[in-house]
């Protein structure tokens, strides 16, 4: 990272208490912070950084940006007081992002964006020095942080953009300023702040915009809203698809594992994945990585030691067969792409089971949104369903009572266990609702000894 009076200069805040000392990264977490760390104090609405600030020297933090000057402590030292620490961690992220000679790729969309992240990454990481943003720091917080712990030494960064509300995207991707934007999917995720599907692509496509005039868009044109924007984009794009695109490929098995076939380039992709929405990512994934210079053997080889992301319809064994760990988050595309692949594992005597939470932040359309999930549970056969959350267990009562099993959340892994005995493992356990539903608790005790 930059010198203190680098940072300093760039944030154009004033230094109090200075000491020589190494800058590495930024953080706003007083728990995290490492020697060497710049430590945000951001006020929020349940809490105020300022108030960690002797935390987060006690843990070694070589400098803090501030706007309390009477919260620092007398133990400060390069303490830099900012009018706004959001504000200028943001122009020093993207200062930092300036400063490294690197190709920076943003990936944002409706679902899907961490596993294509985590598949480029995997691609490249063999032969290149890449750098991915952790977890899902892909916030106006989190972005900006990530950057700053970019090494120099980084040949290509990978970001994710995420947006709850409008007008998020087009901030974060000047900040990161990518010259490689992969577009997955517009789907109804977070409807009550955007309201309508056009204006969630809308908002996606801000990315796009900001490409520089030698920047490129790698885009799903499977997804309609996301094909008419890049037939009407000013700016460079190559489509991928499985019915549509300059880039063509088509999906030869779906289970026990993924393989794609795309036509040109001449791919011939295995991953250790599920279902036809991930054949979506694995496109677009690797149709970049050719484009930032991977061989094709060696993007055929990677694949096939990919390893999927951590409750995100991850197959995990149990006494009684599967369950199908898909707790991370939801929303209607997401648990309808879950639903058919729990409709495909296994063979015509399968015992499949839904574990249906509530899909949350889905604005005036939820119950319909909800009914159309129980309806195509009901519909691909799904043998039980067991609805968690007040919106899910109407829309069962409503169009699939037959097949609905209302248990309190406390007693359904007992009741799940007492009916699955491991003793003729047959049965796959799907479990996907909205991450605040916190059902990963769930999967643990299915899963426990």
């Amino acid at each position: 990272m930059f010198s203190v009076d680098e940072i300093a200069r760039i944030v154009v805040g004033e230094c109090l208490f200075p000491a020589e000392v190494p800058v590495h990264r930024a953080v706003h977490d007083s728990r995290i912070v490492e020697p060497g760390d710049l430590f945000v104090a951001l006020r929020g609405s349940r809490t105020d950084g300022h108030r960690f600030l002797s935390d987060a020297y006690a843990r070694g933090a070589s400098a803090a940006l501030v706007s309390d000057r009477r919260a620092i402590p007398p133990e400060a030292r390069n303490a830099i007081v900012v009018p706004e620490p959001l504000v200028a961690l943001r122009g020093l992220a993207a200062a930092w992002r300036r400063a490294i000679p690197a190709v920076f790729v943003g990936i944002t969309g409706s679902n899907g964006k961490t596993t294509t992240k985590r598949l480029l990454t995997h691609f490249l990481s063999s032969s290149r020095a890449v750098y991915v943003a952790p977890g899902n720091y892909n916030t106006e917080i989190g972005l900006p942080l990530a950057l700053t712990a970019t090494p120099p030494s980084t040949d290509v960064g990978i970001f994710e953009l995420g947006a709850e509300r409008p007008g998020e995207i087009a901030p974060l991707a000047e900040t990161l300023s990518p010259s490689l934007a992969l577009l997955t999917t517009v789907g109804p995720s977070h409807l009550a702040a955007f309201g309508t599907l056009d204006a969630i692509a809308a908002e996606k496509w801000a990315l796009v915009e900001s490409l520089p005039r030698e920047g490129v868009a790698i885009v799903n044109a499977d997804d309609p809203r996301l094909r008419a924007r890049a037939a009407q984009s000013t700016r460079p794009c190559i489509t991928v698809g499985f019915d549509v695109g300059e880039v063509r490929a088509r999906i030869v098995a779906t289970h026990p594992q993924l393989v794609v076939r795309v036509e040109h380039p001449s791919l011939h992709l295995e991953a250790p994945l599920l279902g036809r929405h991930n054949g979506v990512n694995l496109l677009l994934a690797a149709v970049a990585a050719v484009r930032l210079g991977a061989p094709a053997g060696e993007i055929e080889r990677r694949a096939r030691t990919y390893t999927p992301v951590a409750h995100r319809l991850e197959p995990r064994a149990a006494a009684f067969g599967t369950v199908l760990d898909d707790t991370y988050n939801a929303n209607p595309a997401s648990t309808a792409a879950a639903l058919r692949v729990l409709a495909e594992t296994g063979n015509p005597k399968t015992r499949r089971i839904f574990v249906f939470g509530d899909m949350l932040d889905l604005g005036s359309e939820s119950d319909g949104y909800h009914r159309e999930i129980a309806h195509l549970a009901a519909g691909l056969g799904i043998d039980r369903i067991y609805p968690i959350g007040e919106r899910a267990t109407s829309a069962c009562r409503a169009v699939a009572s037959g097949r609905t099993h209302l248990i309190p959340r406390d007693r359904l892994a007992t009741e799940l266990l007492s009916r699955l005995p491991g003793s003729t493992p047959d049965a796959v356990v799907l479990v996907k609702g909205s991450r605040a539903l916190r059902l990963e608790e769930l999967v643990d005790a299915l899963l426990a000894p």
